[in-house]
């Protein structure tokens, strides 16, 4: 049995695990994702919390495979320098493989997140022996991971699998990344609430007014919350995002025919009922017959903790 560590950074917050290659986590660090000038005093804390980890579970630090990282944006994981993020402010250029293995001497694996998912789907959840797969996760925003042929596809630039951004609607929605049309500006949690607040603005109906009483706090989660109630409203809302999403998927199924399409994210857990079937009659739909008679569609096996397995999976490339 060989062990690892594994750290997810985000927005937010950093958390980092120490596990073994059968997909046990053996232990768990929750820090503050620190920015601008305090982010050397974080990777002081990463490796601090590392250090600990392996002595609370008495695995000596000689004993440990590696570290895998996961983070967002372009990952370069020849450079080992942390990518421009609008969620990482301070970390751009940042030599974060360099820090941690000087000073653990063990060898240190980055890659994009959502790479590092699809990675911890194959190595520990429900893409075990399969050889092409797409993951989605649906959140803030839409991003992927592809493994064709068994392997990763990161890109000329490292941004490949950027699902949030394959054109939906020519000329329609802005998305935040400056295009229109985007499938991230119909079906992220972000879009959601976004056109949620803009159909209640002028609308007197009792639906709308259930809406409105949570005002600009309205998430893609209270949404959710609403259309298991029945409203319509928010029904529709989430009927449109799964037909959204599943025009994507059917797209990407005739380019890149996987055995296994897997779906994770906020959005997917807060959902309602109407999402998941819209979704599915949506893609068998836009697909060639061809394409997804071999492939299955399924929610993420690893939940809220595939961001944890995906860097522990990334220890052990």
């Amino acid at each position: 049995m060989s062990y690892g560590f594994g750290i997810d950074i985000g927005g937010t917050k950093t958390s980092m695990v120490l596990g073994t290659d059968k997909g046990k986590i053996l232990g768990l660090r929750i820090i503050p994702t620190l920015k601008n000038k305090l982010v050397p005093v974080c990777v002081k804390d990463m490796i601090a919390n590392l250090e600990s980890l392996a002595k609370d579970q008495r695995v000596p630090v000689s004993k440990i495979k590696g570290i895998g990282i996961a983070l967002p944006g372009a990952v370069n994981p020849a450079s080992g320098l942390v990518p421009r993020s609008p969620n990482l402010q301070g970390w751009a250029g940042f030599p974060l493989r360099k820090k941690l293995q000087s000073h653990l001497k063990l060898p240190v694996h980055m890659m994009n997140d959502a790479n590092a998912s699809v990675m911890g789907e194959k190595l520990f959840g429900c893409a075990k022996n399969k050889h092409n797969i797409l993951y989605i996760t649906i959140s803030t925003g839409i991003g992927g991971g592809i493994i064709a042929n068994n392997n990763l596809i990161q890109g000329a630039n490292f941004v490949a699998g950027e699902i949030g951004h394959v054109n939906i609607v020519p000329d329609g929605n802005l998305c935040n990344c400056g295009r229109h049309g985007c499938l991230e500006a119909y079906a992220s949690g972000t879009a959601i609430a976004k056109i949620v607040k803009k159909q209640i603005k002028n609308n007197i109906s009792s639906d709308a007014k259930k809406l409105k009483i949570l005002g600009n706090r309205l998430s893609a989660k209270d949404i959710g919350d609403a259309a298991r109630k029945g409203n319509k409203i928010a029904l529709n809302i989430y009927r449109n995002a799964g037909q959204h999403v599943g025009i994507g998927i059917g797209s990407l199924l005739n380019v890149l025919n996987p055995e296994i399409v897997i779906l994770g994210g906020g959005v997917l857990k807060s959902a309602p009922k109407i999402f998941w079937s819209t979704l599915i009659k949506s893609a068998k739909k836009y697909a060639w017959q061809e394409a997804i008679a071999s492939t299955k569609i399924v929610k993420a096996s690893l939940g809220d903790k595939v961001g944890n397995f995906g860097a522990l999976a990334l220890a052990f490339v």
